[in-house]
């Protein structure tokens, strides 16, 4: 028999509820009852671009509710006359319904973390919300989808950048925009490629309209009490799944423990982090024959998954004590779940105790983490500095046609080019490099594609070849990049 025991937690976390718009992006657009209309009134076929994947359901503070349309106040109007392709092929966003009075955590599909304290959003006149708050989530982070939504890697100062991925995060309460408060900021977890992140990438802010340019953002730091404090008490307490039972149910008699008919209670001391990860797990009391190292192992595998214990609206370090029960029974293995807890640790005292037993992990080490004073597009990049130039010979250029560079490589490069007399001149890059010319194309409702892979530095043979595709294949060929 397995249990997990101690007393009960009478507090339950602050909940945001996240509602997915079956296509909804900040445009209209994504209506499967009035779908966008080409010149002839064909209907664009447009299940190509739903979002087929929810939100981990156990991710903290969520709760999902399916709705069909974008919240009131987030720019739902159509745009002037026809829709252009860019407008079709934007990345859709996710909302999230949230109460700004308490801490919140939204995930993104694609790995984006969010985190705001209780007082972070105030309207523009520093006025605090207080009623629910629409927060939107738009990811990209693959040159495709940085393409299909019109974005580039430009600074302000037309340097080209190496990105590792935007986002762009807005925020509305009764219809009116949001920012964050002054001296505020909110934390920003992106995914790094293969979980290795990169040196020297930063972040930056997007400005001007579509496509932004990007400018460095100030260095952010967090809180310190967030860093190098470690809480023993919380409301609430930090949690893993719907109780303790779940814990219980990770656990496995160990072979050798069997053998021996060893029973007894690990008591394990460990800490959960603001992001709730489990810090410094170690045995505080043990049995042996490998009960020990399965308490540890279920730690380990719980890591990332608990809800973060609260102080006063913030997330914050909380050091618990868990003891498993090893119960052995003959020729019967059971889990007793009417006896599972998990208690806090028994210090006296319930002020904050600064850690000593070892330096405290302040950031996660397989992403990128920034803290950001500001809404709107965010890009995590690093200068790609050159001093070739690249000449793409093209038609001449018109309102419907988009032509883009993408230098490949682990964190791509997407360029605007300059116009010039036959074509399109891109600057400032490495000589060398592998790149893609993309070219699109939308007129009569009907996309156009070319495609051409050249070399930075070279002027290419031939023109741009504009063929006609569909939203479907377009996106296929975008992904090959």
């Amino acid at each position: 028999m397995l249990a997990a025991v101690s007393g009960c937690q009478p507090d339950k976390p602050a909940r945001t509820e996240h509602t997915v718009p079956a296509l909804a992006d900040t445009l209209a657009l994504d209506s499967l009852a009035n779908p966008v209309g080409a010149a002839d009134t064909t209907s664009v076929r447009r299940d190509w671009h739903r979002l087929t994947k929810r939100t981990n359901p156990r991710a903290p503070l969520i709760v999902y509710r399916s709705v069909r349309q974008a919240p009131a106040g987030l720019d739902t109007s159509l745009p002037p006359g026809e829709a252009t392709l860019l407008d079709l092929t934007r990345k859709a966003s996710e909302y999230f319904k949230i109460d700004p009075t308490q801490a919140a955590e939204v995930r993104g599909r694609t790995g984006t973390v969010l985190r705001l304290a209780a007082g972070t959003l105030v309207d523009a006149n520093q006025r605090p919300a207080t009623g629910p708050v629409w927060v939107e989530l738009k990811e990209c982070y693959t040159p495709a989808e940085m393409v299909l939504t019109n974005l580039t890697t430009l600074t302000t100062d037309a340097e080209p950048l190496q990105s590792a991925g935007m986002v762009q995060v807005r925020a509305t309460a009764a219809g009116q925009p949001l920012q964050v408060a002054a001296g505020r900021t909110l934390r920003l977890e992106m995914p790094a490629s293969q979980g290795q992140p990169l040196p020297n990438m930063r972040l930056y802010y997007g400005q001007g309209a579509m496509p932004v340019r990007w400018v460095a953002a100030p260095e952010a730091e967090a809180p310190s009490s967030l860093e190098t404090i470690i809480y023993t008490d919380a409301r609430p307490m930090p949690a893993y799944g719907s109780g303790p039972a779940d814990i219980n149910r990770l656990v496995q008699y160990p072979h050798e423990a069997l053998v021996s008919q060893t029973q007894g209670v690990v008591f394990a001391s460990f800490v959960v982090d603001e992001s709730g990860r489990i810090q410094k797990p170690h045995i505080l009391r043990g049995l042996g024959h490998g009960c020990d190292e399965e308490v540890l192992r279920v730690l380990r595998q719980t890591s990332g998954h608990w809800t973060p214990g609260q102080r006063n609206g913030e997330f914050v370090k909380v050091k618990m004590v868990l003891p498993i029960r090893f119960s052995f029974q003959p020729g019967q293995l059971s889990t007793d779940t009417t006896r599972l807890n998990l208690t806090a640790s028994t210090a006296s005292s319930p002020e904050p105790a600064v850690a000593a037993e070892e330096p405290t992990e302040s950031t996660p080490t397989d992403r990128y983490v920034f803290h950001c004073s500001q809404l709107g597009w965010l890009n995590v990049d690093r200068p790609l500095s050159g001093s070739s130039t690249t000449l793409v010979a093209a038609p001449a250029p018109d309102e419907t046609t988009t032509v883009r560079l993408i230098v490949l490589g682990a964190t791509p490069t997407v360029l605007t080019g300059e116009v010039v007399e036959g074509g399109y001149q891109f600057g400032k890059l490495p000589a060398g490099r592998r790149a893609v010319v993309v070219g699109l194309r939308y007129q009569g409702g009907i996309p156009y594609m070319a495609w051409q892979e050249t070399t930075t530095g070279q002027e290419t043979s031939s023109p741009l070849e504009f063929r006609e595709t569909t939203l479907e294949e377009l996106e296929r060929q975008l992904e090959r990049l």
